[in-house]
């Protein structure tokens, strides 16, 4: 069967068994805030294939490590640069692949505040996402609901610091309105897209909890403007807000992908969605048969990864491939293990086929920062990631 997971899937051509996946094909948009919750597919039982594979500490004793983002290039080979908000400690630091153990800073300074019930979690700078090779966007966490912004920063040539107020532009707050009553903030995920139909940065957010918002600003002469809510996915598909966005990076055939991180219990209840960009329209949705997905990324391969944070035990969290599978006659996805982790929250791909993943390690109520930069790579039998 056709796997819809991988970038390299023709998208298009699946039969689609929602109603909603009828909208996006007739190329009528479909207004998040009027559509009919949409039942996932259930997912195929997980497997696991961790033993095949290698998971190697990079960096320890990070406070809150969140996201991770790779730096674009154009070349294949030789020293990539990868960029982690180190939420806790307010900052954004960077690493290259010749030196991964070396954390220099990008930006400091950027305000922290502690994560609700979760006192201990201090939380800052979170997704990260680059509009172009020499500017980063980077979401906010610190500032509160309706005060936190996304912050964009024109790196220097020379790799000196910024403080947080020294942003090449910025959008947001979203305050409370008629559109969210609480207003938004925890910009939890970025991703961007830029092609011939669709130029834009969205975000996943927390917020009004009736609408799980995710939101999209506009991406004109390198410069994200009029950040707003763009899809209410409570509302379409009935479950929690949203906790990783990411873009499908097969061209000309884009789709946004939305994860909801569901309760925090013991159930299995994430879900993923795929979403036209330009429209909004909720093509499929399906359940993961993981507790909470913090990220989602591609490989090199075209392949799908995503980490989940579990928040109930942290022993049950880890990094999962997903692959295309059947249900009771509909489309679905199958989890993978290949890494045991506790507390993923962030995941990039280097051209390498090697996997980097940021988490806040163990412990409930860390008394000290825990977190660790590892490195996922298959074992020399195996086909890498």
């Amino acid at each position: 069967m056709m796997n819809v997971f991988r970038a390299l899937a023709p998208l298009r051509k699946l039969v689609w068994r929602s109603a909603a996946a009828a909208m996006i094909l007739g190329g009528q948009a479909c207004r998040a805030q009027e559509a009919p919750a949409v039942k996932a597919a259930p997912a195929a039982d997980a497997a696991d294939e961790s033993a095949q594979y290698t998971v190697e500490t990079i960096a320890a004793a990070l406070d809150n490590p969140y996201a991770i983002a790779l730096r674009p290039s154009t070349a294949t080979s030789g020293p990539q640069e990868l960029y982690v908000s180190e939420s806790g400690a307010g900052r954004v630091v960077r690493l290259t692949t010749e030196k991964p153990g070396e954390l220099t800073p990008v930006v400091t300074g950027i305000p922290v505040q502690p994560l609700g019930d979760k006192p201990d979690y201090r939380l800052g700078p979170m997704g990260l996402a680059f509009i172009t090779p020499a500017k980063l966007a980077v979401g906010t966490g610190g500032l509160g609901l309706g005060k936190d912004v996304v912050r964009v920063y024109a790196l220097p040539a020379d790799g000196s610091p910024l403080a947080f107020d020294a942003a090449d532009h910025a959008v947001g707050p979203l305050a409370p309105g008629s559109r969210s009553r609480t207003g938004q903030g925890l910009f939890m995920s970025l991703a961007s897209i830029e092609d011939q139909v669709e130029k834009a940065l969205f975000a996943a957010s927390a917020g009004d909890p009736d609408e799980g918002w995710v939101l999209k600003a506009k991406l004109t002469a390198n410069r994200v403007t009029d950040l707003q809510p763009f899809i209410a996915t409570r509302r379409l598909t009935g479950a929690p807000s949203p906790s990783a966005v990411a873009i499908n990076p097969k061209p000309r055939s884009h789709y946004l992908l939305i994860a909801q991180a569901g309760e925090r219990s013991g159930e299995r209840d994430s879900t993923l969605g795929f979403y036209g960009p330009a429209t909004g329209a909720l093509a499929m949705h399906v359940q993961t048969g993981l507790y909470d997905i913090s990220a989602l990324a591609y490989s090199p391969s075209g392949e799908l990864y995503a980490t989940d944070f579990s928040w109930n035990d942290a022993t049950a969290g880890g990094v999962y491939r997903f692959d295309a599978a059947e249900v009771d006659g509909l489309q679905s996805c199958r989890p993978v293990k290949i890494a045991e982790v506790r507390r993923p929250t962030g995941l990039a791909f280097t051209p390498d086929g090697a996997l980097w993943v940021t988490a806040f390690g163990d412990g409930d109520e860390p008394s000290a920062p825990r977190g660790a930069l590892l490195k996922i790579t298959a074992k020399p039998s195996e086909p890498r990631l």
